[in-house]
């Protein structure tokens, strides 16, 4: 990853994860949006409550669940999502994405789906999993996010192989291999938070397996 970027605009040309290399300029946009008075015709506010407000989509969940807006388009192949965040002081928890997301609609909650997340899970701690609940996790406190600070992040996942960029760098990548979910709705999701996103991309990953091997070094 060594091209950088602004907060705001397109990612690096390559993303390197194990195994995989994933050609950004290749993959094609399938959504590009920011945020403006006509967000729900782009975006479905099934929980929480969701605003628009100077640029940004505004979301609230004050209870110990989540908050959540999924796109109202579904896509059916592996996607990557990109977009700018910060968490609205005071509030300073849980800045959260979903992607390959199914909804239950009979219990108007989240069916299956990946979550990726930063200063989550109750100790500030950065990751991804997979839901419902722990039938997946990955998590790392090495992470700090500074609440209140702009940040641009890119996550998805490539046959269940789930990937999280936050400012050009690879925070997070966890391999699903016993049942990988492909496809679904794209979205966000404030845990007992407050947030505000904006310049949001969706593209369609073009990727290739990467061969890697060590040299010796002595």
């Amino acid at each position: 990853m060594d091209e950088k970027i602004e907060k705001g605009t397109d990612m690096q040309k390559e993303i390197l994860l194990l195994g995989k290399k994933i050609n950004v300029e290749k993959s094609p946009v399938v959504l590009s949006y920011q945020p403006d008075e006509n967000w729900q015709e782009v975006w479905r506010d099934t929980a929480g409550c969701w605003t628009y407000e100077n640029g940004y989509l505004i979301g609230t969940e004050p209870a110990n669940k989540g908050g959540i807006l999924l796109s109202r388009e579904r896509f059916e192949k592996d996607v990557m999502f990109s977009f700018t965040m910060a968490s609205v002081l005071p509030a300073t928890r849980d800045l959260n994405a979903v992607y390959c997301v199914t909804w239950d609609e009979e219990n108007n909650y989240l069916k299956k789906g990946y979550i990726s997340g930063l200063n989550g899970w109750y100790e500030s701690k950065s990751g991804i999993e997979r839901f419902p609940e722990d039938e997946l996790r990955c998590l790392t406190s090495l992470y700090h996010y500074e609440p209140g600070t702009e940040v641009r992040i890119t996550t998805g996942a490539v046959q269940g192989h789930n990937f999280l960029i936050v400012d050009d760098v690879l925070i997070q990548e966890v391999v699903d291999n016993m049942d990988p979910i492909v496809g679904g709705y794209v979205g966000f999701s404030p845990y007992s938070t407050k947030l505000k996103v904006k310049d949001i991309e969706v593209r369609e990953v073009c990727w290739e397996e990467r061969e890697q091997s060590y040299l010796p070094e002595f």
